[in-house]
């Protein structure tokens, strides 16, 4: 049976050394007297043992066993020495893994992963950006990282954090935040406003909250007469200032057009094709290929960031960036009436959910007109909406 071996023992060579259950408590007492470390121990059902040691300790192990009589045998053999041994002749190969195991190590001593958490209103992505600021994210040298001078450069430079805590698990960057909240001021009350007509209308319903009303349902009012006054007049008090406040409900007509051309140009898309690719590890960027030739004049340039696979949880610093490029040509086309007059009511409706969202819409008339060129489409709305409008006025000695 295939046990698994430990990583340490697969890059030193392991054996998978076994013998029979007579041999068995001579064996494990040899090995407690001499100090030979075993992993992955196994006990078949007929009293048989094995277990996987380094080539180091199995040749020691051998020969003490053939001084002391235990039957002792090699099942298996493996790890990164027998595995370069076997391709020895495969340059490429050896000096890959070489270097993989050489990547392995070093990379180890940078930032792979930042996790963030605590924050809210801000994104994991803002908070990196404002870390990268400051010197600090995916790449940076952990033996030269001094957390708490990290920490207080992120709160002097940051508006939007008021704590923050950096610790390190293994390569993964662990940051703990506190958003600053910003209490807004109270509405200065003390500047004294008028409620005044934002549009023309007829005064439907008054809902007032402060200020001294000069208008009466059934009016009629142009845009910027005044409709209710923040100042009173009193022969008791004399004059007194507020910040007039509320709504005021009339009767508005509105019209909008909207035109769209029969005939237009659109845009006719070819097959994206890859222009430049991109490896990126950690913050080094190396460009591994690019196509000849000069990009059309007219096309789209599509950038995409494929990641790498993931570590666990976490990703790993691995990607690559590939830029394509999009081809497209540009062709005359002729609508018909009635997908001009479709495409007319799918923007006419875009404006009309422009209207503020207490607007109640009493009666709608549209008219179409089309000529040699274009549709146009006529609206006109007869609504009852708030036209109250806050307008502060300064109060002289």
């Amino acid at each position: 049976m295939l046990k698994r071996v430990d990583p340490i023992l697969f890059l030193t060579g392991h054996c998978r050394a076994s013998a029979r259950a007579e041999y068995r408590t001579a064996l494990l007492d040899l090995c407690l007297c001499e100090g030979f470390n075993y992993t992955a121990f196994f006990c078949a059902e007929d009293g048989g043992i094995s277990f996987s040691v380094s080539f180091f300790t199995a040749r020691r192990l051998k020969k003490r066993c053939a001084e002391l009589g235990i039957e002792l045998t090699v099942e298996q053999t493996g790890g990164l020495p027998l595995l370069l041994y076997r391709h020895r002749r495969r340059a490429g190969l050896m000096l890959g893994a070489l270097l993989g195991c050489f990547l392995l190590f070093w990379s180890g001593r940078f930032v792979w992963h930042v996790q963030v958490t605590g924050n809210v209103m801000l994104s994991s992505d803002e908070v990196v950006e404002e870390l990268r600021r400051v010197g600090f994210g995916v790449g940076s040298y952990i033996p030269a990282l001094d957390t708490a001078k990290l920490e207080n450069r992120l709160l002097l430079t940051s508006d939007r954090i008021s704590w923050t805590s950096v610790y390190l698990d293994g390569t993964v960057a662990r940051v703990q935040i506190i958003e600053h909240v910003a209490t807004p001021p109270d509405e200065p009350i003390t500047r004294p406003a008028n409620l005044v007509a934002a549009a023309d209308g007829q005064i439907e319903q008054l809902e007032l909250l402060r200020g001294n009303c000069v208008v009466s349902i059934g009016q009629a009012v142009k845009k910027g007469e005044l409709l209710v006054s923040g100042l009173y007049d009193s022969s008791l008090y004399g004059y007194r200032y507020t910040r007039a406040a509320g709504k005021v409900l009339a009767r508005t007509e509105r019209s909008f057009s909207v035109s769209v051309p029969l005939a237009d140009v659109e845009n006719v898309y070819e097959e994206p094709k890859i222009c430049e690719i991109t490896l990126n590890f950690f913050d080094f960027s190396l460009k591994i290929f690019k196509s000849t030739g000069n990009l059309p004049l007219t096309c789209d340039i599509i950038e995409e960031e494929r990641n790498g696979c993931a570590w666990g949880r976490y990703p790993v610093p691995v990607s690559l960036t590939v830029k394509k490029a999009r081809p497209y040509t540009e062709r005359s086309f002729t609508r018909t009436p009635n997908e001009a007059l479709e495409l007319a009511y799918a923007q006419l409706a875009a404006e009309l959910s422009q209207l503020s969202e207490d607007a109640q819409i009493l009666q709608k008339t549209i008219s179409t007109t089309v000529t040699d060129t274009e549709l146009i489409l006529d609206c006109s709305i007869l609504c009852i909406e708030n036209i109250a409008e806050q307008v502060e006025f300064d109060v002289g000695e």
